[in-house]
């Protein structure tokens, strides 16, 4: 598959998810790139196989990107990120947020942080922020806590949030 062909299948992947409320008034710029949300894990799973990665790469000490995407598949989640499909260099995207169901918000907590160490100490859990939302593809947030946080707290009195999402910078 060439660079072009690639970078087309990427828009037509991740286009449906893109944030309009972040793009241009040209509609999204598929060299500079743009943001997309609500994402399903299948339409991700297909995207990150258009691009160059080591397996297992965990940028910002973040869970792999392909343990996410399973992870929001098993818990009827859906996944945040950025993509810049015409990119010179080739297709690129990352994923830097899972977003699933309250229920199972502190599950998801404690697998991130038994499973994913960080070099310096802690986890993967401890660089996360965890937000809880109305919907799945909400820009408004009800609230907000670091990782390790939400994940001491009894979240039965944090208000109305119907999902979770976690993600890195």
């Amino acid at each position: 598959m060439t660079k072009r062909e690639a970078s087309d299948q990427l828009a037509r992947l991740l286009l449906p998810y893109c944030r309009r409320g972040w793009e241009s008034p040209n509609g999204p710029d598929h060299e500079a790139g743009w943001w997309f949300t609500a994402a399903l894990p299948a339409a991700v799973r297909d995207a990150l196989a258009l691009v160059l990665k080591e397996p297992g790469e965990r940028p910002n000490d973040q869970p792999p990107e392909d343990w996410l995407v399973d992870r929001a598949g098993l818990c009827g989640g859906v996944l945040a990120g950025y993509t810049a499909p015409a990119d010179p260099d080739g297709p690129r995207m990352r994923v830097d947020a899972i977003i699933v169901p309250a229920s199972q918000a502190q599950g998801l907590a404690d697998e991130i942080a038994s499973l994913w160490p960080i070099d310096w100490g802690g986890t993967a859990l401890d660089l996360a922020v965890v937000e809880g939302l109305a919907t799945m593809a909400t820009d408004r947030v009800l609230w907000a806590a670091p990782g390790p946080e939400f994940r001491n707290a009894d979240t039965s009195n944090w208000v109305d949030a119907a999902f979770c999402s976690f993600w890195w910078d």
